[in-house]
């Protein structure tokens, strides 16, 4: 896995994708080589940083309440388990993504949050990651002191 890299350009697309309070999202045209995680907090008795924080605790819990198979292989069936899935975890998690960007709005009743991912990974037949020892999957010195890949 690589170090991700929290950039401007991601949150550029990111806050574009939130700026009109439409749920419903954007099409892929509007953010090119990135995909989009977007979670929707229906209260208002929380502040920007709170409606961060509870998307990226949903979209990372997806993997401990729903699970995938050990081999951490991104089949075909995993686009197709209605609400029970692990599409937004696999996103954040997948092994090749290098930037990050965030945004999160207040719309009045909700907030909406989007993050962008490059490339953003749940390819069908690709690996979420490798599983093995930390850094094996590293070019030869590239390992880091948190156990993640520079790039």
């Amino acid at each position: 896995m690589y170090r991700m890299k929290y950039t401007c350009n991601a949150e550029s697309y990111a806050t574009q994708y939130v700026s009109n309070c439409q749920a419903r999202g954007l099409p892929a045209h509007t953010h090119p080589g990135y995909k989009v995680n977007t979670h929707v907090l229906r209260t208002v008795a929380t502040t920007i940083a709170g409606a961060a924080q509870n998307a990226m605790a949903t979209w990372w819990g997806e993997l401990a309440r729903f699970g995938m198979r050990s081999n951490m292989m991104f089949y075909d069936s995993e686009m197709r388990r209605g609400n029970r899935n692990v599409l937004n975890w696999s996103k954040m998690a997948w092994w090749n993504n290098k930037e990050i960007g965030c945004a999160v709005r207040n719309c009045g009743t909700f907030y909406y949050t989007a993050c962008m991912y490059k490339p953003g990974g749940n390819s069908v037949g690709g690996h979420v990651y490798r599983v093995g020892a930390v850094c094996s999957g590293c070019p030869k010195g590239q390992c880091d002191g948190q156990a993640l890949c520079r790039w």
